[in-house]
């Protein structure tokens, strides 16, 4: 996923406002979505499915981690040396299925990864192999002994500055 303040141009109020609703339950139904937002069951159908193909909207069902069975949870950072094979480290990291999240980033760290696993067995097997991996050069890793918040952004935060008042105004109304 690519961070860019051009990605949200082809968005409109409508499909901001239905991410909006979305966002607080990915469960409703066209009808339910085309009644709070005053439109047709078709538009809602037609946009959602533009949504989910142009990769904006991704419908999933969120599951607790420690409740599942994750009970060691970590944050990595991860200096590659030589830096040519930032690119080739981060490619092997992407497949590794305990890594819940994958970033390249700026600072003292190369790569942020988070990993989600059963044990701290399990963790110290899987940061063995990461540190198998060719031009790895230094990891840091921070154990999270009680996540306190997971979730995802407010979508209210980007819509104070990249839409007009209309918008805002409408999902002021959602509330």
């Amino acid at each position: 996923m690519q961070m860019s303040e051009t990605n949200i141009a082809a968005l409109d109020a409508l499909d901001f406002n239905l991410l909006v609703l979305l966002q607080k339950d990915g469960r409703k139904s066209f009808t339910e979505l085309a009644d709070e937002l005053n439109v047709s069951v078709s538009t809602v159908r037609n946009r959602v499915t533009k949504l989910l193909e142009d990769k904006t909207l991704e419908i999933i069902g969120r599951v607790d981690p420690a409740k599942v069975g994750f009970n060691a949870y970590a944050q990595v950072f991860i200096s590659v040396r030589p830096v040519t094979l930032l690119n080739q480290v981060s490619d092997q990291l992407v497949t590794k299925e305990e890594v819940s999240f994958l970033a390249l980033t700026t600072g003292a760290h190369d790569i942020e990864v988070n990993l989600m696993c059963r044990n701290n067995n399990h963790l110290s097997n899987v940061m063995s192999d990461i540190r198998s991996i060719e031009g790895i050069f230094e990891t840091k890793t921070n154990m999270y002994f009680k996540v306190l918040k997971l979730n995802q952004a407010d979508l209210n935060l980007v819509s104070q500055a990249s839409y007009d008042a209309e918008p805002q105004a409408q999902i002021q109304g959602m509330k």
